[in-house]
C-alpha cells in the first residue's frame, strides 16, 4: 500500500491512465445537496490565501489486474462519489471556459483541461475517458466528457448533477472555481495487486455519508477479489440479474433475503441477526485462495441466485408462481417469515422436480392452515422465524411434501399444529375481533364457495354494535341484562362480518341492518351478511349458531395435517441421531471390567435387526430399529439395560427382570415402558444376552405382545458358545435357562 497526500487534479493528470468504478460499486448516488456542498468548498478554498488547501477525503484504488491493456486501469474502491462529482464540476466548467476561448491562459484553457485531466487523448475509445462509471452512469459520464449535449433525466444523477453545476456557475467565475479546483486535497492510497487486501480496505472505509449495507460488503467480498473481466462476468451473470429480481425492494430487502439464505445454508443453532450476514456468508462462500474457487464458487452463486428469485416470488411476485399463485399470495399476507420454507419449497419444484404444482398446492395450504390455526387460537408468533427455518430443513429432496407434513405433526411444545377441536372452539367461544389475520379469515369464508366477491373495499362489522350506548330496540330485543349479554357476544366470531357499509349500518337497530334496500344484510352480495337476513332476531343464540356454522366451514377450508406414519418414524429417528450427535460412547463412565461385558453385549444387540442404530446419550446409549429396542444404564458396578419388551414376556428367560413401570424414577434414562435387568456378573451378562431380541421377536412385537420360550434362549447360549465365546457358563445360568 502506498498512501500520499496529492492534488485532486494531480491524481487526475498522472499520466495516461484511466480510473474505473468495478461493477460491483454501488451507483453513482450524490444529489443536489452534496454538489453544492463540495461547490461551497471549492469557492471557499479558491479565496483563501495563497498556498491555502482544502482536503475532501481519500481515493483508494487497485490495480486491475488486467495486463493487456494498452494503458494502466486502476479500480476504484473508495471514493467514487467525490472522483465523479468532481470530474463531472470540471466537465462542465471546461464547458463554459470554452465560450470565453482567449481570455483565459493556455494552462486554462478547454483544450488543457482536456488533455491533463478529463481524456486520454490518443487512447482507444473505450479508454478514451479518464474516469468510466457503469452503465448509465458511464453513457452520460463519456458524452459530458467528450462534449456532446446530455439528454434531460432527472433520474439519473450524473445528467441532473451536470444540469445543476450548469446552473449554479452562471454565479461564479469559471476562473476562480477552477483555482478552487487546483487547492482540493485528497489522500492517493493505491493498493499492490497480489499483496493488499482491497476487502478489508473497504470493509474499514465509508467515507461517502451512506451507510454500507450488509449486501454491499456481500457483493465486493464476492467479486474485489477478480481481475476487472472476472467482476463484470460473474456481476452480470449472478449479481445484476438479483438487483433486477429484488427491483425497487433490493436496498429495503436484500439483507433480509442474505439472512434467510444463510439460515437455511448453515443451519445456526441461533437465529442469525441482520448487522451479521455478512460474517457468516464469509463462512459460507469459498476462499479465494482454494484452488477450485472458481467451480465452487459458481455453484454457491448459482445458488444463492436461485433462492433469491425464489423470495422474490414468495415476497413481491407471487403471479410467478404459476399455479401456487393463490397460496404463495396468501402465506406471504399471513406471514413473510415463512420465506425459509417457502423458499425450500419452490427449489423443491422448479430445480429438483421434486414435487409437482399439485403437491406445491397442497403444501402451501398446509402452511397456510397452521399459521391461520395457530394465529386463531392465540398462540405465541414470536418465534415465527425460528419455526419456519426449522420447518425448511425437513423438506429434503426426498418424500418433500411427506416431510413437511410429519414436521408440521411433530412441531415441538408451544409450536404445534392445532387440532380441529382446539381450532374449532378457539373460533366458536373467543373474542376474536383485533386478533391477527382476523380480515383474511372472514375474507376467506367469504369466497370459500364457487362464487367469488371483491372483499378489499369491505370491512369487519359487528352486528350486534359496539357502541356501548345502544338504540332502545337493541335493550330490548338483548332484555334487562343487555350489557352483559352485549359483553359476552359482541367480539365473538358468531357476531361478526363484513361489509362495505359500515359506516352506514353502524349502531342501527338490527330490523334496519337486516332490511334496508340499499345497505341492508338482505341485499348483500357477501353470503356472510346475507345469511345473517334470516334471522328475526340477534342475539346470544343466534351468535352462538352461526361461530358453530362459521367454525364448521372453517374447518373445512383449513384442514388438519395428517402424516405418514411411516415417515413420522423417519422423522423421529432423524431427531434422535441428531441429538446423540453431540456424545460418544467413550463419554460414558463404565464401573471396572463393565466396558468389556458392554462391548459383548453390544454386539449381540447390533446384530438382532439390520440398520439397527447406536445412539449414544450423556449417560446412556440407546439402540433403535427403528423403534427403541434398548437402552444400557452405566451403574456404579455394571450397567442396567432397559427392554423394551414387556416384563411378562421376559420372565421365563430370567425371574430378575423388572416391570419398569414399578419404578418412580429410573436415573439417566430417556425413553419409557418395558423392563428392566441389571448386569453386574459374567452370568448375568449371559443372561442379559438372552433377553435381547432377535430379528423375528421384533416383527413379532410389532404386530402384539410375545412370550419368550427358555428354549429359545439356551440356542442363543448354544450359538454363543459353538461361534468360541470366552464367556464362562456356569451352572447357575444354565440352569435359569
Amino acid at each position: 500500500m502506498k498512501a500520499e497526500d496529492t492534488s485532486f487534479l494531480n491524481l487526475l493528470g498522472g499520466g495516461a491512465r484511466q480510473f474505473v468504478i468495478p461493477v460491483f460499486q454501488r451507483q453513482y448516488s450524490w444529489t443536489e445537496t452534496q454538489c453544492s456542498q463540495l461547490l461551497g468548498d471549492v469557492v471557499r478554498a479558491a479565496r483563501r490565501p495563497q498556498g491555502a488547501t482544502h482536503f475532501v477525503g481519500s481515493v483508494v484504488y487497485v490495480a486491475s489486474g488486467d495486463h493487456s491493456a494498452v494503458l494502466p486501469q486502476w479500480l476504484v474502491i473508495d471514493g467514487q462519489q467525490r472522483l465523479t462529482t468532481c470530474t463531472i464540476l470540471l466537465a462542465v466548467l471546461r464547458n463554459r471556459l470554452k465560450l470565453r476561448e482567449g481570455e483565459v491562459p493556455i494552462t486554462d484553457s478547454p483544450a488543457a483541461l482536456d488533455e491533463q485531466f478529463l481524456l486520454n487523448k490518443f487512447a482507444p475509445p473505450s479508454l478514451r475517458a479518464r474516469l468510466a462509471l457503469r452503465g448509465t452512469d458511464d453513457a452520460y459520464l463519456q458524452s459530458l466528457l467528450i462534449g456532446q449535449p446530455l439528454p434531460e433525466d432527472p433520474t439519473n444523477r450524473v445528467a441532473a448533477n451536470a444540469a445543476f453545476f450548469e446552473q449554479a456557475l452562471v454565479n461564479h467565475d469559471e476562473l476562480e472555481v477552477l483555482a478552487g479546483l487546483r487547492r482540493l486535497m485528497v489522500v492517493s492510497v493505491s493498493l499492490k495487486a497480489g499483496q493488499d487486501n482491497p476487502q478489508l480496505i473497504f470493509e474499514s472505509l465509508n467515507s461517502t455519508g451512506m451507510t454500507l449495507t450488509q449486501a454491499d460488503l456481500v457483493r465486493n467480498y464476492v467479486l474485489m477479489g477478480h481481475a476487472e473481466p472476472r467482476q463484470t462476468e460473474w456481476y452480470r451473470t449472478y449479481w445484476f440479474p438479483l438487483e433486477q429480481a429484488f427491483g425497487v425492494h433490493y436496498r429495503a430487502s436484500f439483507d433480509n433475503f442474505l439472512r434467510d439464505f444463510l439460515t437455511l445454508e448453515l443451519n445456526p443453532p441461533r437465529p442469525l441477526k441482520l448487522d451479521s450476514v455478512y460474517r457468516e456468508f464469509r463462512n459460507w462462500y469459498p476462499a479465494q485462495l482454494a484452488e477450485d474457487h472458481d467451480a465452487y464458487a459458481v455453484a454457491k452463486l448459482e445458488r444463492m441466485l436461485r433462492f433469491g428469485r425464489h423470495y422474490c416470488t414468495f415476497m413481491f411476485n407471487p403471479q410467478s408462481g404459476g399455479a401456487a399463485e393463490v397460496g404463495l399470495r396468501r402465506v406471504q399476507r399471513l406471514v413473510d417469515v415463512a420465506a425459509p420454507a417457502v423458499m425450500v419449497l419452490l427449489e423443491r419444484r422448479w430445480h429438483d422436480k421434486a414435487i409437482d404444482d399439485k403437491e406445491l398446492v397442497q403444501a402451501l395450504d398446509l402452511l397456510e392452515s397452521y399459521v391461520l390455526r395457530r394465529s386463531m387460537i392465540g398462540a405465541e408468533t414470536r418465534s415465527g422465524g425460528q419455526v419456519f427455518s426449522a420447518l425448511a430443513q425437513r423438506i429434503t429432496v426426498d418424500e418433500p411434501l411427506a416431510r413437511l407434513k410429519a414436521a408440521l405433526v411433530r412441531q415441538p411444545k408451544g409450536a404445534e399444529f392445532p387440532d380441529d377441536v382446539t381450532f374449532s372452539h378457539a373460533l366458536r367461544t373467543q373474542d376474536l375481533y383485533g386478533r391477527r389475520n382476523l380480515k383474511f379469515l372472514l375474507e376467506r369464508l367469504t369466497n370459500s364457495g364457487k362464487e367469488k366477491v371483491v372483499t378489499d373495499n369491505l370491512t369487519i362489522e359487528h352486528v350486534l354494535p359496539q357502541k356501548e350506548n345502544l338504540a332502545p330496540e337493541w335493550k330490548a330485543m338483548l332484555g334487562p341484562e343487555w350489557t352483559a349479554v352485549r359483553a359476552q357476544c359482541l367480539h365473538k366470531l358468531g357476531n361478526l362480518t363484513l361489509t362495505g357499509f359500515n359506516s352506514e349500518l353502524e349502531a342501527r337497530p338490527f330490523g334496519e341492518k337486516r332490511q334496508h334496500p340499499e345497505w341492508g344484510y338482505i341485499n348483500s352480495p357477501v353470503w356472510l351478511s346475507k345469511s345473517i337476513a334470516s334471522e328475526d332476531s340477534w342475539g346470544p343464540e343466534q351468535v352462538d349458531k352461526r361461530g358453530e356454522l362459521l367454525a364448521r366451514k372453517a374447518v373445512q377450508v383449513w384442514r388438519p395435517v395428517v402424516a405418514d406414519p411411516a415417515m413420522l418414524k423417519t422423522l423421529e429417528l432423524e431427531d434422535e441421531k441428531e441429538r446423540s450427535s453431540a456424545f460418544s460412547l467413550d463419554g460414558l463412565k463404565w464401573a471396572t471390567g463393565a466396558r468389556e461385558w458392554f462391548d459383548d453385549l453390544r454386539e449381540t444387540v447390533l446384530a438382532c435387526a439390520e440398520g439397527a442404530l447406536e445412539l449414544p446419550r450423556a449417560k446412556s446409549v440407546v439402540y433403535r430399529a427403528p423403534d427403541w429396542i434398548v437402552e444400557v444404564l452405566p451403574r456404579a458396578k455394571g450397567f442396567t439395560i432397559r427392554f423394551a419388551a414387556d416384563a411378562s414376556d421376559l420372565i421365563e428367560v430370567s425371574p430378575e427382570v423388572q416391570d419398569a413401570a414399578a419404578w418412580v424414577y429410573i436415573a439417566n434414562s430417556t425413553v419409557s415402558g418395558g423392563s428392566l435387568y441389571t448386569v453386574s456378573s459374567p452370568a448375568q451378562l449371559a443372561v442379559a444376552k438372552a433377553l435381547v431380541p432377535w430379528p423375528s421377536d421384533l416383527v413379532a412385537l410389532e404386530h402384539g405382545p410375545l412370550r419368550r420360550k427358555s428354549g429359545r434362549a439356551l440356542e442363543r447360549v448354544w450359538l454363543d458358545l459353538r461361534r468360541g465365546s470366552q464367556m464362562p457358563y456356569d451352572l447357575p445360568v444354565l440352569a435359569v435357562l
